[in-house]
């Protein structure tokens, strides 16, 4: 079934921020936590070693506390950042549903080709292009790849290929987010040519 994004889109992204939100004040929290246990370590084996006023085992329960919120805080940062790239992406479709997208994404200057025979009539790249519009690569091979398509036609069997992939992710609202999170993580800055040529 396909999905409402303009009821959808603004829901995840208020349910993604607000668990961001809460996941960096639980960050917050255990890195105070931490804080404090390694101030009572440092007090308790003054106290331990250097005055010999307490046994030396009792420095043992705040390192212990101290590195079980090492642990968890381990866990919670890639668990924020994850849902800070999934409030992104929402944010940008929302933007996207909203007409606010002109001047906010890749304008894909360096694919204009001033020769090209009709690149610049419809504006296919620049601020404000259907470049801009469409394109959410997060590798400079899938904005290639996307510019390819702009700038020439396909065969009518591709074409119908594309729209069947289309229409089988319409409804894959879960799979877009976590391929777009996946994308954020690897950063836009993976040359797949060098990483190819590397590997040869």
């Amino acid at each position: 079934m396909p999905v409402d994004a303009r009821a959808e889109y603004p829901a995840r992204h208020a349910a993604r921020s607000a668990r961001a939100a809460a996941l960096a004040a639980r960050e917050r929290r255990i890195g105070t936590w931490r804080l404090v246990l390694v101030g009572a370590a440092a007090l308790l084996a003054w106290l331990a070693f250097g005055l010999e006023r307490l046994p030396g085992w009792s420095v043992g329960p705040p390192l212990l506390g101290f590195l079980a919120l090492v642990v968890a805080h381990a866990r919670i940062i890639p668990a924020r950042r994850e849902a800070e790239r999934a409030a992104a992406f929402y944010a940008a479709g929302v933007a996207r549903l909203e007409e606010r997208w002109r001047g906010q994404g890749r304008g894909g200057d360096e694919f204009l080709d001033a020769a090209h025979p009709y690149a610049a009539d419809l504006d296919l790249f620049g601020s404000g292009s259907l470049f801009e519009r469409l394109c959410t690569a997060r590798t400079h091979a899938g904005a290639a790849r996307l510019a390819d398509w702009l700038r020439a036609p396909a065969p009518p069997d591709e074409v119908r290929a594309r729209q069947a992939a289309v229409e089988e992710l319409r409804a894959r609202l879960d799979l877009r987010e976590e391929l777009a999170a996946l994308g954020d993580a690897a950063g836009g800055g993976l040359d797949l040519a060098a990483l190819a040529a590397w590997g040869a």
